[in-house]
C-alpha cells in the first residue's frame, strides 16, 4: 500500500483511529510532525508536557488537539490523558507515539489492518506494534531492528484493551510502562502482537554503545538513570511480570548499573541517583523528582 493511497476503504479504516503523541520540550521539527500527522486525516491528540517552554502552540491548535500540562507530568499521565481524550471522542484504535517517531501512513494501516482482522476473527487485542529501528544504529553499526515486543512508541491499543486493561501505572512515570501495561493485559487474556511488517524510525537512548559486538542504545540521563533502576526493581515484584522478564531485566542491571555511570552526562548525579533508585527501588517509595 503506497504511502498516499487514500482508498475509500482505507479511509474508511482509517476513520476510527486516532494519534496521541507525548511532548516535552520538542524543537520545531516536532512540532511540525504534529501537522504532518494530522494531514493524514485522522485526530491527533498532542499532550505537552510543560507547555510554559513550548512556542508554536497557536499554530497547532487548528489541526491538533492539544492537551496543555504546566508542568511534567511524566509519560503514563500524559499517555493515560491522550488517550482518554481519543476514546472519549470515540475511537477504536489509538496510536501512541513519542515526540522523535517519525511513523509513515504505510507503518500505520499495517498496524491498523493486523488490529482489525485479529478482532474480526473473535479475539480479544489489547495492543499491536511495529518493530522499531533505531536511526543511530542505521547510521552507525547497520540496520538495528529491536525484538523487544513493545515500546511505548509506536504501540496501537485498541478501545477492548484500555476499556478491560486499564491506564498506565502513572507512578512509574517514564520508563517501563509499556512492559507493565501489556504484562498486565496478557494477565488478563488479551492479546499483545507484534507485527514485523510494520517498522518504525525512532531515537533509542541519547547514543548507542557496542557491547560484546551488539549495538546497545543507551541513556546519559542521570534523571533517567533514576527511573530505569528503580522501575526494574518495582517490577520486578509485581506477579504478573512474566519471570523470564522479571530475571533477565534483573541480570541486565549488572552491565545497566556500571554503563551508565560511564556513559552518564553527570557522573556524580548517576551515582547519586542509582543508589537513591536502589533504595526506593527495594523501599517501594516514590521519589517523583530525582536529582
Amino acid at each position: 500500500m503506497n504511502s498516499e493511497d487514500h482508498t475509500p476503504d482505507a479511509s474508511a479504516a482509517r476513520a476510527g483511529a486516532a494519534i496521541v503523541v507525548v511532548l516535552y520540550h520538542p524543537g520545531d521539527d516536532d512540532l511540525a510532525n504534529l501537522s504532518k500527522l494530522a494531514d493524514w486525516g485522522i485526530p491527533v491528540v498532542a499532550v505537552i508536557n510543560a507547555i510554559g517552554n513550548v512556542g508554536g502552540r497557536a499554530a497547532l491548535s487548528a489541526k491538533v488537539q492539544v492537551v496543555a500540562n504546566p508542568r511534567n507530568l511524566g509519560l503514563a499521565r500524559a499517555l493515560n490523558q491522550g488517550i482518554g481524550a481519543a476514546m472519549n471522542a470515540g475511537s477504536r484504535y489509538v496510536l501512541l507515539l513519542d515526540q522523535d517517531s517519525r511513523p509513515t501512513l504505510d507503518m500505520f494501516d499495517a498496524l491498523l489492518a493486523t488490529a482489525a482482522q485479529i478482532e474480526a476473527e473473535g479475539r480479544a487485542l489489547a495492543c499491536v506494534a511495529p518493530l522499531l529501528r533505531d536511526r543511530k544504529a542505521m547510521a552507525g553499526t547497520g540496520d538495528h531492528a529491536g525484538d523487544a515486543s513493545f515500546a511505548t512508541s509506536g504501540t496501537m491499543l485498541t478501545r477492548v484493551g484500555w476499556e478491560r486493561v486499564g491506564p498506565m501505572w502513572e507512578p512509574l512515570f517514564i520508563d517501563g510502562i509499556d512492559h507493565e501495561w501489556c504484562f498486565r493485559a496478557r494477565a488478563r487474556g488479551l492479546e499483545t502482537v507484534l507485527v514485523r511488517d510494520a517498522v518504525l524510525e525512532h531515537d533509542m537512548g541519547d547514543e548507542g554503545i557496542n557491547l560484546l559486538g551488539r549495538y546497545r542504545p543507551i541513556h546519559r540521563s542521570p534523571v533517567r538513570h533514576y527511573f530505569i533502576v528503580r522501575n526494574t526493581l518495582w517490577l520486578a515484584r509485581e506477579q504478573h511480570i512474566s519471570p523470564r522478564w522479571r530475571l533477565g531485566e534483573l541480570a541486565k542491571l549488572a552491565y545497566r548499573v556500571p554503563s551508565y555511570v560511564l556513559a552518564s552526562s553527570d557522573r556524580s548525579r548517576t551515582i547519586g541517583n542509582i543508589a537513591a533508585a536502589i533504595a526506593d527501588g527495594v523501599g517501594r517509595t516514590n521519589r517523583r523528582q530525582p536529582v
